[in-house]
């Protein structure tokens, strides 16, 4: 005699169960397939997004030159949406949107990175119980300079010629890259004077007056003379030095950063270049490589 027959409450309780083992197998393999579902690439939207987000492709797994083709089609997809073209309520700064590409466009490997960065962002626009887009545009504005950290874009190789101006602190700020060595140098035989009746002088300053040790004169050291020629670097670390030129000298920068001049005083107004009849000296200043 089988179970079920002799038992109606054991044939009731086996089905029960059997009804339970299918119900938790079932659910099982809908937990496997959804885990092993492969992630969404191209636009994607889910219950509750705000608005859809753009997944990139596995980049590691496609052949060279279909990573290079998405890596371009990657950025067209996240500019449209940048620039308010999905009319999905997104619209992120447009100059940063120009810069961001341009700086892309010249370092297309790190589309791939950025692509993964932007997911994040626009995940959390969408599911901020709003469009929130303030902390993604945040993002973005400072997306170039952290694409082009510790790069340096000018090194300085060109020659610049100015005429020094004895009438404003720094002037003429240029950049430098780390390990660029450059001749500043200013014409020997253009005359001025720093004080009203005060004496001639050339960019070697005035050598009976020394500024060591003065709080009022940016060039306080030890060879520092009122009204000399005189330059700075600012590193953009954050780092000041103050350079003695006077008619020539040698500076080799020891990081990325700005480069200025100026004369070695504390007030303008006085100021004065030397006249001969019609004409009015005004000194030459020249910037170069140094070998």
């Amino acid at each position: 005699m089988s179970l079920f027959s002799s038992s109606p409450r054991n044939f009731g309780l086996f089905c029960i169960a059997l009804l339970l083992t299918v119900g938790v197998n079932a659910e099982a393999r809908k937990k496997k397939k959804k885990s092993d579902a492969p992630p969404p690439v191209g636009w994607h939207i889910e219950e509750g997004w705000a608005h859809q987000c753009y997944f990139g492709p596995d980049f590691v797994k496609l052949p060279d030159t279909d990573r290079r083709m998405a890596r371009s089609s990657v950025l067209d997809e996240m500019m449209k949406q940048w620039s308010g073209q999905m009319n999905d309520g997104i619209s992120l700064d447009a100059a940063a949107i120009e810069k961001v590409e341009t700086t892309l466009l010249g370092r297309p490997e790190k589309v791939e990175q950025v692509v993964i960065s932007n997911l994040e962002k626009c995940k959390t626009s969408a599911t901020s119980g709003g469009i929130d887009s303030s902390a993604w545009n945040s993002w973005l504005r400072g997306l170039s300079s952290q694409l082009t950290a510790g790069e340096c874009l000018t090194p300085f190789n060109y020659t610049m010629f100015d005429y020094l101006d004895i009438g404003t602190d720094w002037q003429r700020t240029m950049p430098l890259c780390a390990g660029d060595r450059v001749r500043i140098s200013g014409s020997s035989t253009d005359k001025f004077r720093i004080s009203e009746g005060g004496g001639w002088i050339t960019v070697e300053g005035d050598t009976t007056l020394s500024t060591l040790g003065s709080e009022n004169h940016p060039c306080n050291l030890e060879g520092c003379w009122a009204g000399m020629l005189i330059a700075r670097f600012v590193t953009e670390s954050g780092v000041e030095t103050i350079l003695v030129v006077g008619l020539q000298t040698t500076f080799e920068a020891p990081e990325h950063g700005e480069l200025s001049y100026r004369i070695n005083d504390n007030t303008f107004y006085d100021n004065k270049w030397y006249q001969h009849g019609g004409l009015v000296d005004h000194t030459a200043i020249e910037i170069s490589p140094a070998k």
